[in-house]
């Protein structure tokens, strides 16, 4: 289960800690709204960190320390793409390095990224559970409590540092009447990252230097009247924006459910570039995601005039079955398949749109074959299910969903699918006893909730069918249930809490009379 907040609301290292002490293992995705950066935990411990658009390659750290040369990186790199290796191994097999230097130079690297983070104070979190790093990243352990430690050290130095530098979008010049002063060598390469376009904010990126030292080593250059601001710096900002790292940041801002903060990404870019296809692409996906079906179909149409590739193809396939125009759907889907042959997500959804169409033999060899390609995709399952149903063959359809509950025993989809054909095949007690394993799997899924409050309802069991429409969220609640539980209330002997439901159902569906029949009732054998 995701975790998500704002950093406003819970520190960082209060964060760190509590995923530290109850031993959790996953990705801590963390952004103040410029940058975005991962902190990779295992049984609570940390073994490793990145930052996005300024992740430092181990070969140029080593090098950059002069542990190896620019020669033996270079032949460590040619091995790399023979073997497939990871670049420390190569090195260490080679003699180069000792294994020791490898997790100090990483440990260090990793300690840095997460002194960087820890500086921002406003931005979000969200911690996706057992999210690990791929096998191709070398892997350290380091103890959370020592590194928050001298992480408190370093913020204190930064906030008196803070206060005197300029803020982060600002664009720093070398100033004209410069005169050789003494620089020392950290100072010097600073300087030649200071270009008269570059903000401080992507000096800091493009920096040999951890960023405590580099932004200590702006300040110097400031204080001693080497460089200073330019002014008007948002539009200097704006003219020189890298779309490379505002794609960067939207992908990472979308994969992680930030749409706000991925649409501001995407804008950017099409501020500079107006058809950036991949800007066009996710904007529409981001408005898919909320649900905005006309904004989303504007942003992908653009985007497949630009450039028809099968994944705009697949997205607009997939738009136009959520808007129920199921002929446009297909052409799409249809289209996508031709160019992106034997791709499961296209099979897949070309099926809901046969399925859809009522095209039942045609669906069902679609989502067998997206099986076969890829098992464990759960959508097909769920949509064979649906197709032995709608042919009527019960009996089928509970042998399936009896297999899909084996092969998923964790997945309460189907236990709630089988539930609801017992009831068809009017077996109350295999319905039951279903959907209470169901609920057991997924307290909160709010579909389960309904199905289970429905069958009580009809079973006049009413006590247990309100406790559970009483779990859906008010705004999840339809005219339907509001009605339901202003019966079951009724019942129960409270007549104000029956008049409140109703006034609610009949505010959402005004024309249903028997609502309104109902509302008039009470309130007369109340003398309203």
């Amino acid at each position: 289960m995701a975790i998500k907040g704002s950093l406003s609301e819970a520190s960082l290292p209060d964060v760190i800690q509590l995923l530290s002490f109850s031993l959790r293992s996953g990705c801590l995705s963390v952004t103040d709204g410029r940058n975005f950066g991962n902190i990779f935990i295992k049984d609570g411990k940390i073994i490793y960190a990145t930052l996005l658009n300024r992740k430092d390659r181990l070969g140029d750290i080593l090098v950059r320390k002069q542990i190896i040369d620019e020669v033996a990186l270079k032949s460590a790199l040619e091995e790399q793409k023979r073997s497939n290796k990871r670049i420390g191994e190569i090195l260490i097999e080679k003699g180069l390095i000792t294994k020791e230097i490898l997790e100090k130079e990483l440990s260090d690297q990793i300690a840095e990224t997460i002194f960087t983070m820890l500086t921002w104070e406003s931005g979000y979190f969200n911690f996706e559970a057992d999210l690990l790093p791929g096998s191709e990243e070398f892997l350290v352990q380091l103890s959370p409590q020592e590194l928050l430690l001298e992480g408190a050290r370093r913020i204190d130095e930064w906030r008196k540092l803070e206060k005197r530098l300029p803020p982060f979008e600002s664009v720093l010049v070398v100033k004209k009447e410069y005169k050789d002063i003494p620089l020392t060598e950290e100072e010097l390469r600073v300087l030649q990252l200071i270009n008269g376009e570059r903000t401080i904010d992507e000096i800091l990126k493009l920096s040999e230097f951890d960023f405590f030292d580099t932004c200590r080593t702006i300040y110097a250059l400031i204080s001693a009247g080497v460089v200073e601001k330019l002014e008007k710096t948002e539009l200097a900002k704006r003219a020189i924006g890298d779309i490379g790292e505002y794609l960067n940041l939207g992908f990472a801002f979308f994969k992680t459910g930030m749409y706000d903060e991925a649409e501001r990404e995407f804008r950017r870019v099409m501020e500079i570039a107006p058809d950036n296809v991949e800007a066009l692409l996710y904007s529409g996906l981001i408005e898919l995601k909320r649900n905005n079906l006309q904004k989303a179909e504007e942003f992908l149409k653009r985007a497949n005039e630009l450039e028809e590739n099968p994944v705009i193809l697949n997205n607009l396939g997939y738009l136009y079955n959520k808007l129920g125009r199921f002929d446009e759907a297909r052409t799409y889907l249809q289209k996508a398949n031709v160019i992106s042959k034997e791709n499961p997500r296209i099979i897949c959804n070309l099926g809901i749109t046969l399925f859809k169409q009522g095209e039942f033999d045609e669906a069902e060899k679609m989502f067998k074959e997206v099986i076969e390609k890829k098992p464990e995709y759960i959508t097909p399952y769920i949509y064979l299910a649906l197709i032995y149903v709608k042919l009527n063959d019960l009996k089928k359809a509970v042998e399936f969903l009896k297999e899909c509950i084996d092969k998923f025993p964790r997945l309460a989809v189907f236990k709630n699918n089988l539930a609801v054909v017992y009831e068809s095949l009017d077996l109350p007690e295999e319905a039951e006893r279903l959907y209470r394993q169901a609920i057991s799997d997924e307290p909160m899924n709010y579909k389960i909730c309904r199905n289970l409050a429905d069958f009580y309802y009809e079973s006049q069991i009413l006590g247990a069918a309100k406790e559970f429409y009483e779990r859906i969220p008010d705004e999840e609640k339809d005219w339907e249930v509001l009605f339901k539980l202003g019966n079951i209330v009724l019942r129960l002997g409270d007549a104000d809490a029956a008049l409140h439901y109703w006034e609610r159902a009949n505010t959402l569906n005004p024309t249903h009379t028997l609502i309104t029949q109902n509302i008039e009732l009470l309130r007369k054998s109340r003398g309203v």
